[in-house]
């Protein structure tokens, strides 16, 4: 299989990394406008339309744009002028530009974060504002013939959205550890979105408690996975969208992920306390905590089914074989 890869330019994006690692991982052909996110051929101008006329599939990719990071060449899709096997790749949040809708106003200091922009304010007391305006690429819709998006609700379904978050990077993946000696571990990069301010602080304050708690502030990365694979209980909130990176490095770890119930449409969406732990509140996330801290046997129950089955229905390859079999089943 041969596919031509409109990829971001001069920018790192998660979703087009687990895409293109899970093309390697089934031993696709890629043929990629830019490199990055695991790419490391490009291709000209020229030899992308050349290599369109017998691709299996043309892959568009959102890639933010905005001062030194230029816009991914979505003029190839123009040229190439084959919407029938064309797929869009949406990996945006708040907007479908990456950007706030009101980016251009900036509210003042949210705790210790600093000044947010508007929409990350307004959604802290409204969930609904995680869907910003323009939300859907109105353009890629009326381009491709099928449309993937990072941030799906059940509303965007309707017009032909199809849902596909995040998964587990192969570089997720921890050596499995024997013994643990962390209980609890919780650590974000930023704490204005989603319950990530009020979980980092209950957590502070178990610290001083009976369990070993380790609540990160500023850590490497090497340290950030280090900690990771000492616990039983790893915990995520909502980033800029429902989804992010760190539920899959938690799972991949093998711990208990403890993760802010999603909104958005998934695919073999991983069930509450089988496969993770889910949470909508500070008090059903304490209550939760509570009950499986002290029951140390059904963290490592979760961490063991949660891994299996993210392993087989989560990772890059995954998500792939997903859209190709819905692309194909759509041309039969």
């Amino acid at each position: 299989m041969k596919i031509v890869a409109i990829t971001p330019r001069q920018k790192t994006d998660a979703l087009t990394s687990l895409i293109i690692e899970g093309m390697k991982d089934s031993e696709i052909e890629i043929i990629a406008s830019d490199t990055g996110n695991g790419v490391n051929r490009e291709y000209s101008d020229e030899d992308i339309v050349h290599h369109a006329r017998d691709a299996d599939y043309i892959f568009t990719f959102f890639g933010k744009s905005g001062g030194s990071q230029p816009h991914p060449k979505y003029y190839l899709l123009d040229r190439i002028n084959m919407p029938d096997k064309s797929v869009y790749i949406d990996g945006s949040e708040w907007t479908s530009t990456g950007h706030a809708d009101n980016n251009s106003q900036i509210m003042a200091q949210f705790n210790d974060n600093g000044p947010i922009h508007a929409q990350a304010f307004e959604a802290k007391f409204n969930s609904l504002r995680y869907r910003g305006e323009p939300w859907i690429n109105e353009e890629m819709l009326l381009k491709c013939r099928w449309y993937f998006k990072r941030e799906c609700y059940p509303e965007d379904s309707e017009k032909g959205i199809i849902p596909l978050p995040f998964g587990m990077l192969n570089s997720y993946f921890n050596p499995p550890r024997l013994f643990k000696d962390i209980d609890l571990f919780c650590a974000f990069g930023q704490k204005y979105t989603g319950l990530r301010f009020e979980v980092d602080d209950y957590c502070k304050n178990l610290a001083s408690k009976k369990h070993t708690v380790c609540v990160g502030g500023s850590l490497s990365r090497e340290e950030y996975r280090h900690y990771l694979s000492r616990c039983h209980v790893g915990v995520s909130a909502w980033g800029g969208g429902n989804c992010c990176m760190r539920e899959w490095e938690i799972i991949a770890s093998n711990a208990c992920c403890f993760i802010q119930r999603p909104m958005i449409m998934m695919p073999n969406r991983p069930q509450d306390g089988i496969h993770w732990v889910e949470y909508s509140s500070v008090n059903e996330f304490s209550e939760k905590l509570d009950f499986y801290m002290n029951k140390i046997d059904e963290c490592i129950k979760i961490s063991n089914t949660g891994y299996n089955f993210a392993k087989e229905h989560h990772t890059g390859k995954a998500r792939v074989k997903y859209m190709l079999d819905i692309m194909r089943g759509d041309k039969a």
